[in-house]
């Protein structure tokens, strides 16, 4: 599995802007290659290992900033993320996309960060809907949560209120599914 660079960008300008104070210090813990990656100027165009150079730094993340709780570190970029690349171009588009429409368009976003990658919208609904996509590093829930905290911060930015995610037991065989719901 890989990651585009575009998606350390985002990862780099969380700990830049929430955890300034420690960044070189996050950079400083990051095994030779990541630290490669991170302590220069990110090729926004290159593909990277999930493993080896994403799935390292959000791990790093977890253990400098979250007391090692994966999940909330995962969730906390993620948010992020979402609010850094939703910027520009994209915010018209948060203002007049339906939440479908803007969940349909996070499936192609997520496959343009991400390959291999399969995603599946299902059981679309008024307020909800089922999102499934391939699991994204085989030993950790963390990059999934990456996606999750996107999603749900992508909704929000639409203006849907009362945004939430339920996993729930994936119809596809090597993938994660979430139900997100909104008021």
């Amino acid at each position: 599995m890989e990651v585009k660079g575009t998606g350390l960008v985002s990862i780099r300008a969380y700990v830049k802007e929430r955890h300034a104070a420690q960044y070189q210090n996050w950079v400083n813990t990051l095994p030779n290659s990541s630290r490669a990656v991170f302590g220069d100027v990110i090729n926004t165009s290159g593909w990277f290992s999930i493993d080896q150079v994403y799935y390292t730094a959000l791990k790093n993340i977890a253990d400098l900033f979250y007391g090692g709780d994966q999940k909330l570190a995962a969730y906390q970029v993620g948010l992020f993320s979402a609010s850094y690349d939703l910027k520009g171009v994209y915010k018209v588009f948060l203002m007049i996309a339906t939440p479908q429409a803007l969940m349909k368009a996070s499936k192609r976003i997520i496959a343009m960060y991400y390959r291999p990658v399969d995603v599946i919208i299902d059981d679309v609904q008024k307020n909800s809907l089922v999102l499934s996509s391939t699991l994204l590093h085989p030993e950790s829930e963390m990059v999934d949560y990456v996606n999750i905290a996107w999603c749900v911060r992508a909704l929000e930015l639409a203006n849907c209120k009362s945004v939430s995610y339920e996993k729930i037991v994936p119809k596809y065989a090597n993938m994660f599914s979430i139900r997100l719901s909104w008021g």
